[in-house]
């Protein structure tokens, strides 16, 4: 094998890093990260200034942004603009501080669910494995 490079190649890793909650907040944000047996729930105090947010309008989306790989983005239910002291989240663009938590495999992302309560963000994301789980 002399004179030959061998190259070696990472492995994919499905599994780690595929489904990731992204709240549209600085990473040194104060959130309540709260395990149930069948949820994951994060609560956030937002700031309110008159016209911003108003109980009821905000969405969590479930976006692939690579095959495999699914984030969750938290946005205004109107129009699909964004929430969080503007906090830039395009998909195009890698926001390097931005809040983020890694979710496990058992997490449905596509079922997650954003709400706006007594000026807290509460955004809850039910596991399960393979059986289906409803959030209200």
């Amino acid at each position: 094998m002399q004179g030959k490079k061998v190259q070696k190649k990472l492995r994919k890793l499905p599994h780690v890093f595929s489904k990731v909650l992204e709240l549209p907040f600085r990473s040194d944000a104060d959130v309540a990260v709260e395990e149930g047996p069948d949820f994951f729930r994060f609560v956030v105090e937002i700031e309110i200034d008159g016209n911003d947010i108003v109980a009821g309008d905000v969405r969590a989306y479930a976006v692939e942004i690579h095959p495999g790989v699914i984030k969750i983005v938290i946005r205004k239910d109107d129009h699909h603009q964004l929430i969080g002291g503007g906090v830039d989240l395009l998909l195009d663009k890698l926001e390097v501080n931005t809040w983020r938590f890694r979710l496990p495999s058992t997490a449905q992302p596509e079922y997650a669910a954003a709400t706006f309560v007594d000026r807290e963000l509460v955004v809850t994301v039910p596991k399960g494995g393979n059986r289906l789980v409803r959030v209200k």
